[in-house]
């Protein structure tokens, strides 16, 4: 049986969602955020490591894997430093729903679960569909998604996939998944809502966004439209984005009420500590 070390909650969440945690002997350490109560019980004791961003080889010298799966965000030096440690890695590099899918499917052949694999994908094209059904008959808005405000980056393709193909909506400025948006773009796109995703930022200060001197004509700033999500549940590239989406859902378009688009609790969202 192949054992498994994950870096990141959406590799995580995934192995949760085909049902085979019993495949994993190490987690990331921020990933109880993607994991409902039981699962997380099932994983909380063994060892947490550093997210591929920050893992080193000597992170690994307590961890007896077979095989080390990462994924984005990831830069160079960490895993130039990781190749060291003479793991055999996995690094899945998604960039739009399509890879996200097959990434699925990966981890689905990895852990001996194919046929669940398909399942996970199809309920995840399954809810999007709905999803898109139900927001047919809503105004299309224009939303900016910030994943970062200084300098502004704005979120990834997967994202702009979900606004604009499912959400009933236009994803500006394009293109999506940029490290530096000249603020004029933004002022120019005049987005109707504004979302932020900061990672590791719980409660973005929306306030200071309304503050910006140079947005204050902008639509989503006169009509107080600025709207936060937990990052995680959109910036993670997992079965994770069936919350993201009617989280996303809800910010962009407020006329639905909470009995027609579930609470992101009730379908397993994080639990209160």
């Amino acid at each position: 049986m192949l054992r498994l070390a994950s870096l990141e909650g959406s590799i995580t969440a995934t192995v949760a969602a085909l049902g085979r945690l019993d495949r994993l002997v190490a987690i990331g350490r921020h990933d109880r955020r993607l994991l409902d109560r039981d699962d997380w019980e099932r994983v909380r004791e063994l060892p947490q490591l550093p997210c591929t961003w920050a893992i080193t080889p000597a992170d690994l010298e307590r961890v007896e894997a077979d095989l080390v799966l990462g994924s984005i965000p990831v830069r160079e030096k960490s895993l130039a430093t990781l190749l060291q440690s003479y793991r055999d890695l996995l690094m899945l590099m998604p960039t739009d729903l399509d890879s996200i899918y097959r990434n699925i499917r990966i981890v689905g052949s990895l852990v001996g679960a194919a046929e669940q694999a398909e399942q996970v994908v199809g309920s995840m094209q399954n809810e999007f569909r709905q999803l898109r059904q139900k927001l047919s008959g809503e105004p299309r808005r224009k939303v900016y998604i910030e994943v970062w405000p200084r300098p502004y980056m704005n979120g990834p393709l997967w994202v702009a996939e979900l606004v604009e193909q499912y959400l009933n909506a236009d994803f500006v400025p394009h293109p999506a998944d940029r490290k530096s948006i000249p603020e004029e773009e933004i002022i120019a796109a005049a987005p109707h809502v504004i979302v932020l995703t900061w990672p590791g930022v719980d409660d973005p200060p929306i306030e200071r966004v309304y503050r910006r001197s140079a947005w204050q004509e902008l639509p989503a700033i006169r009509a107080r439209r600025v709207e936060t999500i937990p990052e995680i549940w959109v910036n993670s590239p997992g079965p994770n984005l069936v919350k993201g989406a009617r989280a996303l859902a809800r910010a962009i378009h407020p006329s639905l009420a909470r009995r027609d688009m579930p609470s992101s609790h009730s379908i397993g969202g994080p639990w209160p500590t």
